[in-house]
């Protein structure tokens, strides 16, 4: 009797195990399932973000090249080491301001003189002075004017900086005529010091045009557009601006409007150029009302004239520092079709992505000719000039400041 119940004892123990292996097995088998399961979903799951992720580069890639597709393209690239003679242009009567006659109310300039009888004159007499209204250029003077000593210095261009020549242009329509450059800056991103530098060039400086002699600064884009102010520029101040924007007044009032305004401190003075400023104080200009501001030339100077370009672009700046991407790509859209400019489509669209890195590097301004470098002068039919007294200072003061970090070890 022991026997069996031992028996059915074990025999109950060996189903119960059967059953509890079963059961287990079950479930092992359930839970294997389940991790093949949730391997395939894994797996899906990642093929899915990975077109998402597809989708939206490609989304983003339509975007930048609708906007971009709207830039005027000249595809004319600058190459600081061509020595190759740039192609002048003849000039319409358009050329000369009718502005150039007036003179600033503030500033005393020595009178017109005749440059062949005066020996305190520093021009060369054989200079040919710029007609009136030239239809042919000058014939090229490549003597240096005595006011320093020459000099050898290494060209300022380097990876670290990365320069951009903004063209402002006093024509309205650049298929008739380009009109003279009365604005020049060159916004610097300096990667070394991670600042962002203004820094604008007189127009009424008198020096030497490559292929055209001696002359106002603002004449080289009048002669030749771009490409002449560039190697102006590095002739002079060995300055090297490979990537250009030009942007007509019509398209300045345009880009303002587009941001929405610009806010600026002006003086009693200066309300009175400005239509509806109201007097002095802080004001929020429209297009309009900023490109009046930018053009005040008579109650100062010209240098005076030059730091109210720099207000203005810095406004402009730190305005579109604050646009959310919503307001960013309306701006752009009426923006970039006002906008001419050799920069290759694909370094554009860099530097639109790199916005939100660069828009965290302070501004800092500059003004050349520095203050103690220059003077005012006068020559017949070309009228009032800044003469640089020293290129060499200049030089140093762009060396120094916008290209801070880069040549420190020379």
């Amino acid at each position: 009797m022991s026997d069996e119940v031992d028996n059915v004892v074990d025999t109950a123990g060996d189903t119960a195990i059967t059953e509890n292996a079963e059961n287990t097995g079950a479930q092992t088998g359930g839970r294997r399932k389940r991790k093949l399961k949730g391997g395939h979903i894994a797996l899906i799951v990642i093929g899915v973000l990975l077109l998402l992720i597809v989708a939206a580069v490609l989304t983003v890639t339509l975007i930048f090249n609708k906007y971009l597709n709207k830039i005027n393209y000249t595809h004319d690239p600058y190459d600081p080491f061509d020595t190759a003679e740039i192609p002048i242009d003849s000039l319409p009567p358009e050329y000369f301001d009718p502005d150039e006659s007036e003179l600033p109310t503030t500033i005393v300039i020595t009178p017109p003189v005749d440059v062949t009888t005066d020996p305190a004159y520093t021009v060369d007499p054989n200079q040919t002075p710029v007609p009136a209204t030239p239809t042919v250029p000058p014939t090229p003077t490549p003597t240096p004017e005595p006011t320093e000593e020459p000099y050898e210095a290494p060209l300022l261009m380097s990876d670290q900086v990365y320069n951009i020549l903004i063209i402002g242009s006093d024509s309205r329509d650049l298929s008739t005529f380009r009109g003279n450059s009365d604005v020049m800056i060159i916004l610097s991103i300096n990667k070394v010091t991670k600042k962002i530098w203004i820094t604008s060039f007189q127009r009424d400086t008198y020096l030497y045009v490559p292929g055209v002699g001696y002359n106002k600064l603002n004449c080289a884009y009048a002669y030749a557009g771009a490409k002449l102010l560039q190697r102006t520029l590095q002739e002079n101040y060995s300055i090297v601006a490979p990537n250009y924007v030009i942007v007509t007044f019509d398209g300045f009032k345009d880009v303002i409007d587009a941001i929405g305004g610009i806010d600026l401190e002006i003086t009693a003075a200066e309300a009175k150029y400005i239509t509806r400023a109201g007097g002095a104080g802080k004001k929020h200009l429209n297009g309009r009302q900023a490109l009046e501001y930018a053009r005040i030339r008579y109650i100062d100077s010209d240098f005076a004239r030059t730091q109210r370009h720099r207000n203005v672009l810095t406004a402009v700046i730190n305005k579109l520092k604050t646009q959310s991407v919503t307001e960013l790509l309306n701006t752009m859209d009426v923006l970039l079709p006002l906008v001419t400019t050799n920069i290759p489509k694909s370094e554009v669209k860099s530097l639109i992505m790199k916005v939100p890195e660069y828009s965290k590097y302070p501004l800092s301004q500059l003004r050349i000719p520095i203050d103690g470098t220059w003077k005012y002068d006068y020559l017949p039919k070309v009228t009032h000039i800044v003469r640089v007294k020293s290129f060499w200072k200049n030089y140093l003061a762009l060396k120094d400041n916008v290209y801070a970090g880069v040549f420190d070890d020379q």
